[in-house]
């Protein structure tokens, strides 16, 4: 049954000490889509290795081609699964569309099984979509990786612009259950295994997210720590607990929904009419489910004790400005770890929710996990925090 509009849901059983923990893709929740600019002409790129078992694991390939205005080892391939369209409540009144994953290959990728390559995971924000982290504006991360300790395989993959990482357990007004954590963990994990000449085990996988996509790679690395070795979050949620987070969370969930890039922005059957009680549990389940599902939590109980000297904290509005709620989400969180003797690295400074901080912080955290630890973070922001 739905709630009553307004109402909110439970606050946190074990978080009470702490204030909100707003999910950051807050900036985004405007609206603002503007037409970004044609990309550049790709230069030349190298071709892309064949795929060896391209329907596997609940993915049906589409296509898998260089990906657009990108030059060298960027491949792009495109699904479908039912995954995504799961029927619930009802008749699905949409089908299935193709969705992407962009894959930047090292510049020396072979197929030879005695040098197999790590794999890194690298999740997009709110209202982002496939391509944010290799836009030259945005992560651009074949700059990123280039020169950097890190030579191996990233993956991209589309999350919905207000997917959460979560397996729905509710549904749009449509009639269908978007499940974002299996398709990025159940699915596609073992489909890059199965296509790529990967590492194929914990420690060859790192997964790290900006702003939604930095609480999903705390979500992922707290609930999956037997597939993943590293994590890194640069502004990222920590906790779905306070009623700040919820009404953002449920305001996404209307404004933009269940949209993958345009596809369904503008489509009702793509929205969750309701409360904020009613589409937080659309999106998270039954509040008794959150704990295992809120980095909060996950920390608390012990979840990231295998990522020590391997996971990463970024947060900006130290001085007072910027995104100064989510510098003190992230700073209770560390705060958490570091009572669990959980070695982290944990960078705070003046920043705000923009580019020009996450790109720097990717790199430290490259750095960081891959090779040696710089003495001071990026940003300007000094020697990381005890």
């Amino acid at each position: 049954m739905r709630g009553t509009r307004g109402s909110a849901g439970p606050s946190s059983p074990r978080r009470t000490r702490r204030g909100a923990a707003l999910l950051a893709c807050a900036a985004a929740l405007a609206l603002a889509f503007v037409a970004a600019p044609a990309p550049a002409p790709a230069a030349a790129a190298a071709a892309l290795p064949s795929l060896p078992a391209p329907n596997a694991s609940g993915l049906t390939l589409r296509s898998w081609s260089a990906a657009s205005g990108q030059s060298g080892l960027m491949g792009e391939a495109s699904f479908t699964t039912p995954a995504l369209f799961a029927a619930h409540g009802g008749a699905p009144t949409t089908g299935q569309v193709p969705v992407r994953v962009r894959i930047l290959l090292p510049e020396d990728y072979r197929r030879d099984p005695a040098h197999p390559y790590p794999v890194l995971y690298l999740l997009h924000g709110g209202t982002g979509d496939v391509e944010q982290w290799s836009k030259s504006d945005q992560g651009n991360i074949a700059a990123a990786v280039r020169g950097s300790a890190f030579k191996g395989i990233v993956v991209m993959p589309e999350a919905g612009q207000a997917g959460w990482y979560s397996d729905w357990p509710g549904h749009t007004d449509g009639f269908f259950a978007p499940q974002w954590e299996t398709f990025h963990v159940k699915q596609l994990l073992p489909w890059i295994d199965a296509n790529f000449n990967t590492v194929g085990s914990a420690s060859g996988r790192a997964v790290a997210g900006v702003s939604m996509g930095g609480y999903g790679a705390l979500r992922y690395a707290g609930r999956y720590p037997e597939l993943f070795s590293a994590v890194g979050a640069f502004s990222g949620g920590t906790d779905i607990y306070p009623s700040a987070a919820q009404e953002l969370i449920a305001q996404s969930t209307w404004t933009v929904g269940a949209s993958i890039q345009w596809t369904g922005l503008l489509d009702g059957k793509y929205r969750v009419t309701g409360d904020t009680a009613y589409r937080m549990a659309t999106v998270f389940g039954a509040p008794e489910t959150w704990p295992g599902q809120n980095p909060a939590n996950l920390a608390l109980d012990g979840r990231y004790g295998t990522y020590g000297g391997r996971m990463a904290l970024y947060a900006g509005g130290a001085d007072g400005a910027g995104e100064v709620e989510i510098g003190a989400w992230n700073a209770a969180l560390h705060q958490d770890l570091a009572d669990r003797a959980v070695t982290h690295r944990y960078c705070r400074g003046a920043g705000e929710h923009t580019w020009p901080f996450w790109g720097p912080e990717l790199q430290d955290f490259l750095s960081y996990a891959y090779a040696t630890t710089a003495p001071t973070c990026p940003n300007g922001w000094g020697p990381p925090a005890p």
